[in-house]
């Protein structure tokens, strides 16, 4: 049996954020961004977790809101095995990454509460959010910022946005 893609593989192939959303109650092949435009209905996490993470990561990377940040997370938490989320490289295994999520969320939602997404953020780097329950909330904001930055960046039309020549080892077949 083959093994799946590695992350390597998806993102020099710019397919990361390309797949199956549920979109108007059917299943909708598009991107991430074209998910969250045509307002994707999420598969795992809540509508008040998609909130929280799209206001977050929104606010540590510019552009992940439009990108499809919370589109890509969800499909990401539905793959199960063939998840490619940061999380499954640095300590979370893949059968974990839906509670891990959820409770990091459930997390973020109360700071936001409380907070300013500033404050929220600046106190998450930092480990000092009051009240916080669940995954060390340095850590949360690490993979959190991370998984936005591949979703907004990763892809040749990321690096342009950012004026920065795109030097693919293997240029990817499509983009994201």
């Amino acid at each position: 049996m083959a093994a799946g893609p590695t992350r390597r593989d998806v993102i020099s192939g710019g397919a990361t954020a390309l797949g199956f959303f549920l979109i108007g109650g059917q299943q909708v092949w598009a991107t991430a961004s074209e998910a969250v435009a045509r307002d994707f209905t999420p598969q795992i996490l809540s509508a008040p977790q998609i909130k929280a993470l799209t206001a977050l990561t929104e606010h540590l990377v510019p552009g992940s809101a439009k990108a499809g940040i919370s589109a890509y997370i969800d499909a990401q938490l539905a793959a199960g095995a063939d998840s490619l989320l940061m999380a499954k490289y640095v300590g979370v295994p893949v059968e974990q990454q839906i509670d891990f999520y959820s409770s990091a969320l459930n997390a973020v939602m109360n700071a936001l509460e409380k907070g300013s997404v500033d404050a929220v953020a600046a106190t998450m780097a930092t480990d000092t959010v009051p009240d916080w329950q669940g995954p060390p909330a340095s850590y949360v904001f690490f993979l959190l910022r991370a998984d936005a930055l591949d979703a907004t960046y990763g892809s040749e039309a990321g690096f342009a946005t950012l004026d920065i020549p795109y030097s693919a080892h293997i240029r990817p077949e499509t983009t994201w």
